[in-house]
């Protein structure tokens, strides 16, 4: 008998075995007995009460201890219909552990380094606070680890391509099987197309849309073929984290749900297509949101940004992509004036630079005509512009446009 079956048992066993000793225990102390005995007798009880109780306990802790120590069981046929769903097979065993809080955070912020490199968030930390994105003195590392880990059941660890699931994690709940069959969709894919490295922001959204995306529509199919058998509504586990992002900048929140929205209608797009159309996106990932925004759309020719020549030192440079400029927007314009501008999005790139202390910022897009770039530039100058310069008075920011292409600047105003 595997652990996690044990387990459960044990875990049911325990609740039934002590509330049948307790109502035994009081059932039978409330029966008449020789006075002198009574003592005596209630003693005796309540001790072989504590005793089986605490057998219980050791039992639960031996299987507990086994799970921790070594992978998690996992059940044949959910692997099974995992594979059968994906049309992929594992190339190795499904590596799944139960984890602390702590090693979930260590996964996580792993997992960002490994992404952005090791001080990646640092630089854009800099950079998204002159672009508006962030108010100043914001932690954008520590914020994107409680995203990943607050609330969650679980987590895989890119670097070592290995699934954490909480200790809190219930074997019996429907909905915890169904995070940990996303899980397990997460880690299929990365066996048969890992990547290791992205150039930018963009490009890593995107692959990010394709995978978590992917495996968020199967844990939705997951829920439904559930609860087709049960008749049951469930409950979303992870709500915390959802409580957490609305407590988060605009462009956190749109960044940690495009996978789970748009990334997961890319996914169904080919899925409803064809197997052979769904096996292709796989091995022709989109690398750029542009791209997984617009499945239908053909793709765009992404263009090359020139920045002018420069003395200053450069400290990063990125490309946020079509969706970097959506939410760039949408807090100040809406969603209704920012979706139809962001779709003219044909490139962009920029760079912060430090000339003896003072940080500048240049953010250069390219959009689909004139009359593209010159719309963007009014409609931030009408909805943004303003708060722009009121949050950061000691800056001077800027946005003009120049045939296709729009400039952003964010410099130190004159001493």
């Amino acid at each position: 008998m595997n652990p996690e079956r044990v387990f459960q048992i044990l875990t049911a066993t325990g609740l039934i075995a002590g509330g049948w000793l307790y109502g035994d225990y009081w059932k039978k102390s409330g029966a008449p007995t020789a006075e002198g005995d009574e003592a005596a007798t209630l003693r005796a009880r309540n001790t072989e009460l504590a005793l089986r109780i605490d057998d219980l306990k050791g039992e639960l802790e031996q299987v507990r201890s086994m799970l921790s120590n070594g992978p998690y069981p996992i059940p044949d046929d959910l692997v099974a219909w995992i594979e059968k769903d994906y049309g992929m097979v594992f190339l190795k065993s499904p590596d799944v552990r139960l984890a602390s809080p702590t090693a979930m955070r260590e996964a996580a912020q792993a997992n960002l380094k490994f992404i952005h490199g090791e001080l990646g968030l640092e630089k854009e930390n800099v950079a998204w606070e002159l672009l508006g994105f962030l108010p100043q003195n914001q932690n954008l590392l520590g914020q994107l680890v409680m995203v990943n880990t607050s609330g969650a059941k679980g987590i895989f660890d890119l670097t070592k391509g290995q699934i954490l699931i909480s200790e809190s994690f219930d074997p019996v709940s429907v909905p915890d099987r169904a995070v940990l069959a996303r899980l397990l969709a997460q880690q299929l894919s990365f066996q048969n197309h890992p990547q290791k490295e992205w150039a930018t922001r963009d490009e890593w959204q995107s692959w990010e849309a394709l995978h978590t995306g992917s495996a968020a529509a199967l844990q939705a199919r997951f829920l439904r073929r559930s609860a087709a058998a049960n008749e049951g509504e469930w409950k979303d586990p992870e709500a915390g984290r959802e409580e957490l992002l609305n407590e988060l900048p605009p462009i956190i929140q749109g960044l940690s749900n495009f996978p789970f929205l748009e990334g997961a209608d890319y996914s169904r797009h080919f899925y409803i297509d064809s197997r052979e159309a769904w096996s292709r996106m796989f091995r022709e990932i989109p690398t750029s949101t542009a791209r997984v925004i617009h499945p239908n759309r053909d793709p765009i020719i992404i263009k090359e940004i020139t920045f002018p020549e420069s003395s200053k030192k450069i400290l990063a440079t990125n490309r946020l992509g079509e969706l970097g400029l959506r939410l760039w927007l949408e807090p100040y314009a809406g969603v209704m004036e920012a979706s139809p501008l962001a779709e003219e999005w044909r490139g962009d790139q920029y760079q912060v630079y430090d000339e003896s202390g003072e940080i500048s910022l240049i953010w250069i897009l390219e959009m689909s005509s004139e009359k593209a770039a010159k719309s963007l530039v009014a409609e931030v100058k009408r909805s943004m512009l303003g708060a722009l310069v009121e949050t950061q008075p000691a800056r001077a920011v800027s946005i003009s446009s120049f045939g296709t292409q729009v400039t952003f600047t964010n410099s130190p105003t004159a001493k």
